[in-house]
């Protein structure tokens, strides 16, 4: 995982860039602690690409209703049938349900399909967005 760190500007000016290319290019996850502006960045994107974002509150009680990831992406790919492109905006990613393994899994199927939408996740839990040590590594013991 890279250490990127930019300010604000620098990061919503990196974004608007990459979210201006021809969908799909790269899933974009976006870490930081507690209060940097990751939820207003997001939702600043929203207003500017108007009909053509889908803000996904992964801290808000419609998450954790039944069905609600699999909405998510039907709303997307409704949304870019009608306008030719889809932003999805996952604030707070971390505390969806198996998370990682959901979002990886939607964003091989957007590339496979070459659907136009781009992907934004924000998480402000570093332990829980970046990969498990004991996992990760191959010579690691259950003990």
């Amino acid at each position: 995982m890279s250490d990127h760190r930019l300010s604000y500007a620098e990061c919503r000016d990196v974004l608007r860039t990459r979210l201006a290319e021809r969908p799909p290019t790269r899933l974009q996850v976006l870490t930081g602690p507690r209060q940097v502006g990751k939820t207003t960045l997001l939702l600043e994107l929203a207003r500017a690409e108007r009909d053509g974002a889908v803000y996904f509150p992964g801290d808000g009680p419609e998450a954790t209703l039944p069905g609600a990831w699999e909405r998510l992406w039907q709303q997307a790919d409704s949304v870019a049938r009608e306008i030719g492109r889809c932003v999805v905006l996952i604030d707070e990613a971390h505390l969806v349900h198996d998370w990682a393994s959901r979002l990886k899994g939607e964003w091989d199927r957007v590339e496979r399909l070459r659907l136009p939408i781009h992907v934004v996740a924000t998480g402000s839990s570093a332990l829980r967005l970046a990969p498990d040590p004991v996992r990760a590594s191959p010579d690691a013991s259950s003990g």
